[in-house]
């Protein structure tokens, strides 16, 4: 859900990371610097998930945890539930799940090579040229435009890879989330000395709080008083959104800025063109869907495609398919978006 989580006691995994604040400002928010403590907390703490520091007050990592702590793509189970990749490697199948650490040409060169050698039964390939260029450019951007043309010529150089020696290939190209272009920008660094009673996290679009309940109704009206775009989320309105709760791991409540405005400077990165994470029914949480295969009925949502994949390679029973004139209906925030 987020970068960053609340540590269930003070003095977790990130809690050595406070003695950066010994160093003078102009040492430890240098990105070098940054990525080389990441690099070295990764190796002595056996992380093999994603890990960056970005912009965290060290004072911060005290009572911070980081929700991934192994790599996604090689983890049995994630949130306690296995992942489509384990089940199909539990079950004998050959499995390729490109390595997300490798920046995106010599990923790809990587994905293109073990695919023309080894053609596996399932293949995970992983792009972020695009997420990139919309985050510097924004959504109508020749920068945007390019990044496209290169994944879609990726896809079907591996395409092409996988079908070499001839066989049925079934192709699913998902895109998580969308983008919203940035209309405003606001530095939160004013309103954070006012919110000295709680515990808060400013990510790119959220605000998270963690404290007693007089504590959060303050912290309320005075982002009520502020007149910030955007909406307070308590645990009720968590809750609903299907967001992991007990235990508060990623606040109590929440402010959600409305899509397109950003905080900036943030805990996670200053200003850029294009940003995502915003509330469920915003646009830009909206994933999507392209296949060659025709889409089942129930898969509407992200949650429906891990169903679907294991379906295709013969681990579950296949769902019934949308009509060929059909659309999936959009039924939440990580609904497919259709066009």
């Amino acid at each position: 859900m987020c970068l960053f989580s609340k540590a269930a006691s003070d003095g977790g995994v990130l809690a050595p990371l406070r003695h950066l604040g010994l160093l003078p400002r102009v040492v430890h928010e240098r990105g070098r610097f940054r990525r080389l403590a990441a690099r070295l907390l990764a190796r002595s703490a056996g992380l093999t998930g994603y890990v960056d520091l970005y912009r965290v007050p060290p004072a911060l990592f005290r009572w911070l945890d980081l929700p991934e702590r192994e790599d996604l793509f090689t983890a049995e189970r994630i949130g306690g539930v296995e992942t489509f990749l384990s089940e199909a490697r539990r079950a004998g199948l050959r499995v390729f799940a490109a390595p997300w650490q490798l920046p995106e040409v010599a990923r790809w060169q990587h994905t293109l090579e073990v695919l023309r050698a080894q053609r596996p039964e399932l293949a995970f390939a992983y792009a972020t040229e695009l997420d990139g260029a919309l985050h510097r450019h924004g959504n109508d951007s020749a920068e945007g435009r390019r990044a496209a043309r290169a994944v879609a010529l990726r896809i079907e150089q591996a395409v092409e890879a996988m079908r070499r020696g001839g066989g049925e290939v079934s192709v699913l190209m998902v895109g998580d989330h969308g983008m919203a272009d940035i209309r405003q920008t606001i530095d939160p660094r004013g309103l954070l000395r006012s919110l000295w009673q709680t515990r808060t996290f400013v990510d790119s679009t959220l605000m998270r709080f963690w404290g007693e309940d007089a504590a959060l109704a303050r912290v309320r009206a005075l982002l009520e008083a502020a007149r910030l775009p955007g909406r307070w989320l308590d645990t009720a309105a968590l809750d609903a959104r299907q967001a992991p709760t007990r235990g508060a791991p990623y606040g109590q409540a929440m402010f959600a800025l409305d899509e397109g405005v950003l905080f900036a400077p943030s805990f996670v990165g200053g200003a850029v063109r294009g940003m995502h994470g915003y509330d469920v029914d915003s646009p830009s949480a909206f994933a999507a869907l392209a296949s060659d295969t025709p889409i089942p009925a129930g898969c509407d949502a992200l949650t429906g495609l891990a169903p679907w994949i294991r379906s295709l390679l013969g681990l579950s029973a296949p769902p019934e398919t949308v009509p060929a004139d059909g659309t999936p209906a959009r039924a939440g925030g990580t609904s497919w978006a259709t066009a």
